[in-house]
């Protein structure tokens, strides 16, 4: 597809998207428009006072103007007086109209890029898993950051100076023309000449951009992941490798950023160039016209000035041309996302959950990440309200899909999940969300203080339930041994707490929350036996009265269960209590075996490592 297509399509998407963002900011890109106008008039009487120098004071041929009859002294200095005052109000009102453009256009899409962040970065948080399963996380945060700000700087910056050029233009064509259309003529004989110039150097000042724009996501995308993951970095003494890899994009980068920059540089050159042949044109027939008396020294001076006007705003779109480019790019970029519809919706008829007694039932439920693997093949099991279920099985067997199914973080390809007798589709997605909690195996604890880690659990949690929850959780003699106590701050990820603590804490925030149906993914794994034993006390507290289920090759967890469900390749293959499978000799009985010359784990391989 051509690119010029693409562009227009580009921006009669944006117009749809963007309209909510702008309209209602119609007076503020008013006022921008109206001091552009005005901005472009002061430059067009610029020259002006430059023509009665010219005109009225250094030639003898043409008489002081009538209207002018200074009080006292030599008038030609009284107009001398008169033309610099002319000059300096005419600055100060072009400046001051620039001033008036410039803040409310700029304010105008700095507006508009907030609104926009806000929008994607809500939008983002709506889409699936699936959609960020596909895509590095830097690429995700750059469309938050870079191409946003890409977008502010299309919508204000770029397009301000292409809007002022073009006026700017169009005037002093008038004036001109109106003035003497012969040298106008002359004046822009090398129009001709310099347009496939320009055609030919946007096009690959445009490439030149995108490739630039596409290799600063990579450099962003790979500081991101590194810092993320510095502790793996550091652990696996892989810096050097990371430093390359950084280095390969940055240097990617910078080599594309060198040809835009070479281009850009070339272009400008080369419009100088043709913008001097025309004004050599339009001073070697102008300097013929004045001494044919058929043009003033002074009107000479304004078409010379005008000319010179002319090709200026055409070399400084080169300048705008990368950050144009950029924007056309981020929006594009902006516009995938905020069209990308969420796979997990609410239904049109979904309504808030009621209060859930915890009855939960799979129907015929199947599921694939990607269409040509399925993961869950009709899988159907039912548990009641306060039952404990472990899910056990072979690594990859499906068990944390029909956890992630639960809460709706992915919807089934086919089948019900059925949730106190009703499809959880029914329910509104935050209400139903509200009434599970979950402790996983890596607690993700946000960067701020022990306190608010648990009260993401609940936010209107007052203080004697926090410390309810913390008492519960077997961490509140940990905390009053803290300075700060609850006021602690736990570093990125919990990184300041050992991972009994964080795992404790995350407990604390599901007691807190007091949903009830409870998921835990292998919440005491990679712990001593010290702590597992304090974890374990905690999830039983956790665990009374509500419906759970938990994966966990940890046998005391699992002999714990009402309920065993055991998911080999996608399928429930056996249920029962756990006395019944070992009884029973399938899968989970020699899977029972193996844990118990494994010091009561069961380990999490591929199916084929111990079938």
């Amino acid at each position: 597809m051509h690119q010029d297509e693409t562009d227009r399509r580009v921006l009669s998407r944006a117009m749809k998207h963007l309209a909510p963002y702008v309209l209602p900011r119609w007076r503020m890109f008013a006022a921008a428009l109206a001091a552009l106008l005005a901005g472009a008039g002061f430059e067009l009487l610029k020259p002006w006072p430059l023509k009665f120098v010219f005109d009225w004071l250094l030639t003898d041929r043409v008489a002081l103007p009538a209207w002018f009859n200074p009080p006292a002294g030599d008038p030609r200095s009284w107009l001398v007086a008169a033309v610099c005052l002319a000059i300096l109000t005419l600055a100060a009102l072009s400046g001051l109209a620039a001033y008036f453009r410039e803040y409310h256009l700029k304010r105008l899409g700095e507006e508009v890029a907030f609104d926009l962040r806000r929008a994607v970065f809500a939008h983002l948080q709506n889409l699936s898993l699936a959609f960020h399963d596909a895509r590095r996380s830097g690429d995700v945060l750059s469309r938050i950051s870079g191409d946003a700000a890409s977008v502010r700087d299309l919508a204000s910056y770029s397009m301000l100076e292409i809007a002022t050029a073009i006026v700017t233009i169009v005037g002093m064509l008038g004036v001109m023309i109106a003035m003497d259309w012969h040298l106008a003529i002359i004046g822009l004989v090398t129009v001709p000449v310099l347009a496939p110039v320009v055609f030919h150097f946007r096009k690959r000042i445009e490439q030149a951009a995108k490739k630039l724009r596409k290799h600063e996501i990579e450099v962003s995308s790979v500081a991101q992941e590194t810092m993320s993951s510095l502790r793996l970095v550091k652990a696996m003494g892989r810096e050097r490798h990371q430093h390359q890899q950084f280095s390969l994009a940055g240097s990617k980068s910078f080599q594309a950023g060198l040809e835009a920059a070479k281009l850009e540089a070339r272009y400008v050159w080369v419009v100088d160039i043709v913008g001097a042949l025309g004004t050599c044109a339009v001073v070697w027939w102008g300097v013929h016209r004045v001494l044919a008396g058929r043009l003033s020294p002074g009107d000479l001076i304004v078409f010379v000035a005008y000319v010179r006007g002319l090709y200026a705003p055409m070399r400084d779109m080169a300048k705008q041309s990368i950050k144009i480019s950029k924007g056309m790019i981020g929006l594009a970029r902006v516009l995938e996302v905020l069209e990308t519809a969420p796979a997990v919706t609410d239904l049109p008829h979904a309504r808030t959950a009621p209060p859930l007694r915890g009855q939960i039932e799979f129907r015929d439920v199947s599921f694939a990440y990607r269409p040509d693997r399925p993961v869950l093949e009709r899988v159907s099991f039912r548990i009641e309200p306060g039952q404990t279920v472990a899910l056990v099985g072979y690594s990859g067997a499906g068990k944390s899909t029909i956890l992630s199914l639960l809460p709706r973080l992915y919807d089934p390809a086919a089948g019900e999940i059925r949730i106190d007798g009703e499809d959880a589709r029914n329910f509104r997605l935050e209400s139903l969300r509200q009434q599970m909690s979950f402790v996983l195996q890596d607690s993700i604890l946000l960067q701020t203080s022990i306190l608010e880690n648990i009260l993401y659990g609940r936010s209107d949690a007052s203080p004697d339930d926090v410390e309810a929850a913390a008492e519960a959780a077997g961490i509140a003699q940990f905390i009053d041994r803290l300075p700060d106590g609850f006021q602690t701050m736990v570093g990125p990820r919990g990184i300041m707490l050992s991972g009994g603590e964080r795992q404790r804490v995350a407990i604390a925030r599901a007691m807190v929350r007091g949903a009830p149906i409870l998921l835990l993914d292998e919440p005491t794994t990679g712990l001593d036996v010290e702590t597992e034993r304090l974890v374990m006390d905690a999830l039983e507290r956790l665990m009374r009265g509500k419906t759970t289920i938990v994966i966990s090759h940890k046998l005391n967890l699992i002999e714990r269960a009402d309920q065993v469900l055991v998911v080999d390749d996608g399928r429930v293959v056996e249920s029962g209590s756990p006395a019944e499978l070992r009884a029973a000799g399938g899968l989970f009985a020699r899977l029972h075996e193996l844990a118990t010359h494994n010091y009561g784990v069961i380990e999490d391989q591929p199916r084929h490592a111990i079938a």
